[in-house]
Order: structure tokens, then C-alpha cells, then sequence
């Protein structure tokens, strides 16, 4: 539970939890199975199911070092213990924050630590998100850009400058397909969603848009004046739930104040209050993509890729490479890439996403087989829901029915109305 729970508690069938610091109601969570505990720091752990701790214990031991390294920005761990817990792959998101007892879903689960960065922005929510938080969905923003800021600068510490400049310009790349799609009105940060799906706040502008804000205020101070404004903000607001108009008058009170020189009031309320993107923005740049960008290009024109060139290559830019391909490719160049790596295979989630979208929209019909065991087998909405809507865009209808027919009883209540209403459409 996301209270404080002893692992060593025998399993005799009384559990006591204990919650003495205040924190949002929408952070209580519970969760029953048949949970094995294991160890991964003095104050961290995993709970899964047996068949899959091993793995996630390899896969997460890094979880400590992250605890350390956001102490150091942030000022001491405020929840006792930080332990997380895997849930079944219906788990419709990437994760939860709930304080003591992240929940996980088992898509992270990668074998190589490459998506591991999910667990980095549960914990950063131990501060952004569960220690000052939000008062209302409207306000969302504050907890999730400040987290994604935050959960990259962890990224840094413990991988490398390399991997978190690599990750922010992913982010950057899925803002722009969301601005694309998004209306006018829409983008803004403070969203009323009292009119609306509620699912729909929490799409990537919302988590995205804030967060290069963050990273411009960081430009603008400079990272040291910028980390001391984050840390006073933090423990200013420690156990309460703010709006945004609270966030601004505090602004006010020291950005505006200590750094006159270096930020305007208009430019802070136009990120949060106009649409799109300030005509100031400096989109992130990796020169890591650099061999990426003349790979494609090379494939492009002669219909080469390597294999040597691309050894080198994480997931990131992997996925800059499926998302950077034309929307138009040839039987023939989709067949090269799958049999040169595999893609139709990978057990990478986030890879075999990207390339089943790029599939489907050229009806390379090899990977159907395996793209309706990868919907059946997760109900994550990061991946179920683009999918499904790839398919359908594309004509494959006879074959969305057959394969929601088979996985909806395994979906989320919360995937399958959103699903529902998109089939239905």
C-alpha cells in the first residue's frame, strides 16, 4: 500500500499501514496479489510477482543511486522508504506515483536498463507531485513538468549527459506531434478538463510543454541559480497542494525579484497562458543524432544501413531513427530493416511500437501476427491506444475487431472506454 509497510511483515493475513504525513487523496492505492520482496538499497525495493523479480530487481538496481542523486537537488528523501511494485502488463501507464509504492508497469522490463528513466520520474514525484502538489487538475502542469525537468536531471547524473540530452529531444519530438493534433484552444498549460475527458490531460503537452518551460528557466538563470530557485520552491511548498496562480505569485516574489534581469512577467505567463510554443523557444539539440540523422539519409539514397554504423546505437536513437523515417517507405526497404534487426521481434516495447506504427501505415502485413500478441499481451495506453488508431486509419478494420475481441477483457476499465469511444468512431 502506498503507506508505510514493513517487507519483512509475515504473511499471516493481517497487513497494518501507516500514512502519518499528509498527502492528496488521488495517491492512495492499494494492491493485492502474490508479491515476493526484493532488496535492491536500505530503503529501496521491488514487489512483483516471482516470475518477474529477478528481472526487475536487475533492471531497477540502479534505484538508489537515483535516491541519492535527486537528495541532492531536492533536499532529503521526505517518505521513508522508496519501494516500487510491478504490476500485471494491463496496467494502463508507465507508471504511478503513489508515496512508498510506485507502481510500475512491466514494459520497463527491457533487459537493458534503456527505458529505466520511468522509474527515474515516479521517484522525482516524490517531490514535484506528492510533496507539492497540485490542488487542482487544472494545475496538473506543476506536477508534471517540473517532474519531467527533474527525472532528466536524475538521467544525468546516473547516465550520462548523453542519454538525457538524447531524451529530451524525444520529448521535444513527441510535443510536436501533439501540437500538431491539438486544437488552438487547447494549448494552453492550465487545461480545464471539467469539460472534457479527463483522460485527455494527460496526454504529452501537458507533461511536455511544461517541461521545456522548466528547462528555459533553467537556460535563462543558469543551473546553479536555477537549482537554488527549485530547491527553495520545494521546501517553500512542502505538503500543500498549490494553483497556478499560487505558483505565480511566488514567482513574483523571488524569479522576478533576484533575476530581473534575466525573465519578464510577460514571458512567464506567455508559456503557461498563450498557445503553442513562445517564438523565443530553442528547441533541444543532441549531437548524439548526428550519426543517426546520416544513417537515414544513407539508407535513404542507396538503401544501405549498416550494421556496423548502428552498434553503437541505444534505444533513443533508435526511436529517432523509426520516427525520423518518411511516412512512405517501400515492401522492399521495410523488408531490409526488419530482417537486418529484427524489429517485428524486439522486446523492447517502445521500439516495437514505433516500428508497427511505421508498418502499419505502409501495410507491411508480416508484423500482424505479432502485433496482435503485443495487444493482447499489454493494455499500456501509450501503446495500445496509437496502434489501434494506426490500424483503423489505415483500412484494418476486419482485423481491429478480431484482435479487441480477444483483448479487451484484459484491458484497464479506464483503456477500454477510451477505446470503445475510438473503435466506435
Amino acid at each position: 500500500m502506498s503507506a508505510m509497510n514493513d517487507p519483512l511483515t509475515p504473511l499471516s493475513g493481517s497487513f497494518d499501514f501507516t500514512m502519518e504525513k499528509p498527502m492528496p487523496t488521488h495517491l492512495l492505492a492499494i494492491a493485492v496479489g502474490d508479491l515476493h520482496f526484493g532488496e535492491i538499497g536500505a530503503r529501496t525495493g521491488v514487489y512483483a510477482e516471482p516470475e518477474v523479480l529477478s528481472a526487475a530487481l536487475a533492471e531497477f538496481e540502479d534505484t538508489e543511486d537515483m535516491v541519492v542523486t535527486a537528495e541532492s537537488l531536492l533536499g532529503p528523501y521526505p517518505w521513508g522508504r522508496y519501494d516500487m511494485i510491478v504490476l500485471p502488463p494491463s496496467f494502463p501507464f508507465g507508471g504511478m506515483e503513489n508515496p512508498r509504492l510506485a507502481f510500475i508497469t512491466p514494459t520497463l522490463i527491457a533487459g537493458d536498463k534503456s527505458l529505466v528513466s520511468t522509474v527515474a520520474h515516479e521517484l522525482a514525484h516524490s517531490w514535484t507531485g506528492n510533496l507539492v502538489s497540485n490542488a487542482t487538475w487544472r494545475d496538473l502542469w506543476l506536477n508534471e513538468g517540473f517532474t519531467t525537468y527533474f527525472t532528466n536531471r536524475i538521467v544525468e547524473a546516473v547516465y550520462g549527459k548523453e542519454q538525457a540530452e538524447l531524451e529530451v529531444v524525444l520529448e521535444y519530438g513527441r510535443l510536436q506531434q501533439e501540437l500538431a493534433s491539438l486544437p488552438l484552444e487547447a494549448q494552453t498549460l492550465p487545461a480545464n478538463v471539467q469539460q472534457q475527458d479527463p483522460n485527455l490531460a494527460f496526454n504529452r503537452f501537458t507533461y511536455d510543454k511544461a517541461s521545456m518551460f522548466v528547462h528555459e528557466l533553467e537556460r535563462r538563470l543558469g543551473r546553479s541559480d536555477f537549482d537554488k530557485f527549485l530547491y527553495d520552491y520545494v521546501q517553500h511548498f512542502a505538503f500543500k497542494a498549490i494553483t497556478t496562480e499560487v505558483f505565480f505569485d511566488y514567482a513574483r516574489q523571488t524569479l522576478l525579484v533576484e533575476h530581473a534581469d534575466k525573465l519578464s512577467e510577460a514571458q512567464l505567463l506567455a508559456w503557461v497562458y498563450e498557445q503553442g510554443m513562445p517564438a523565443s523557444f530553442q528547441p533541444p539539440t543532441s549531437t548524439s543524432l548526428d550519426k543517426v540523422d546520416a544513417a537515414l539519409s544513407k539508407f535513404l539514397q542507396f538503401g544501405e544501413l549498416a550494421s556496423d554504423s548502428t552498434q553503437t546505437w541505444t534505444v533513443h536513437h533508435w526511436q529517432y531513427f523509426l520516427n525520423a523515417l518518411p511516412e512512405q517507405l517501400s515492401q522492399e526497404q521495410l523488408m531490409q530493416l526488419d530482417e537486418q534487426f529484427d524489429f517485428t521481434h524486439s522486446t523492447n516495447a517502445e521500439i516495437a511500437c514505433d516500428w508497427f506504427r511505421v508498418a502499419i501505415r505502409n501495410h507491411y502485413d508480416p508484423v500482424l501476427p505479432l502485433l496482435g500478441q503485443f495487444l493482447v499481451r499489454i493494455g499500456r495506453g501509450k501503446f495500445v491506444k496509437p496502434l489501434y488508431s494506426e490500424l483503423m486509419i489505415n483500412g484494418y478494420h476486419s482485423e481491429v475487431k478480431a484482435i479487441y475481441q480477444q483483448a479487451r477483457g484484459g484491458y484497464h476499465p479506464s483503456i477500454v472506454v477510451q477505446l470503445d469511444n475510438l473503435l466506435a468512431g
